[in-house]
């Protein structure tokens, strides 16, 4: 019985292996490797390919949704975020913020988008929620959080750093929605932004 399991998912074959040197000849000097070794076999099969989450009741108490976008003002140098949060289809609660922190004026109107995301995210965590699905159109918001993009700007790396510690609090789960279609709450939300640089 192997003491321990090799998990290769990424290498030149895929699969579990039952001594490192097997496992070895499938990940050295192979660019983008990912192994790891574990006690039992079920824990190396479930990383090689995780186990479905169970889909989440948006409908019970303890879940909750957030539209977020952002807005930029060149003049005045201002990166700004609206979120509405729903519930049921109803509207629970709307917020806005604008700020001009020089580390983020850079990137635009992703700072805020970026920042509305955090900051649904901490409104649920407050108020005890235990799921929340961000509905989003910028796609950094999901791909720098789940590590699909890598973070190369402050406003990259400190979005990260910061769900990083949020996530441990909370699921989080994103809904790509496209931008200026119609839908109602993702408009209101770019409006809500808007609003905030001309406070």
């Amino acid at each position: 019985m192997a003491s321990k399991f090799y998990a290769v998912k990424k290498g030149r074959q895929p699969g579990i292996y039952m001594t490192w040197p097997d496992a070895q000849k499938q990940v050295a000097g192979f660019s983008g490797a990912q192994f790891k070794s574990f006690a039992t076999e079920k824990e190396a099969r479930d990383f090689i390919e995780p186990p479905a989450k169970p889909a989440v009741d948006w409908q019970a108490d303890d879940t909750i949704e957030a539209y977020v976008d952002g807005s930029f003002d060149r003049l005045g140098g201002r990166y700004a975020y609206g979120v509405v949060i729903v519930k049921d289809g109803d509207i629970v609660e709307t917020f806005n913020k604008s700020d001009n922190d020089s580390r983020y004026v850079e990137s635009f109107q992703i700072a805020g988008e970026v920042f509305g995301a955090l900051a649904a995210i901490r409104w649920a965590i407050d108020r005890g929620f235990k799921a929340i699905n961000i509905r989003y159109d910028y796609l950094g918001i999901k791909q720098w959080a789940t590590g699909m993009w890598k973070t190369n700007k402050p406003v990259s790396k400190d979005y990260v750093a910061q769900f990083k510690e949020l996530a441990s609090q909370i699921a989080v789960h994103f809904q790509k929605e496209k931008a200026h279609t119609g839908v109602e709450y993702n408009e209101m939300a770019d409006l809500l932004a808007k609003k905030a640089l001309n406070k």
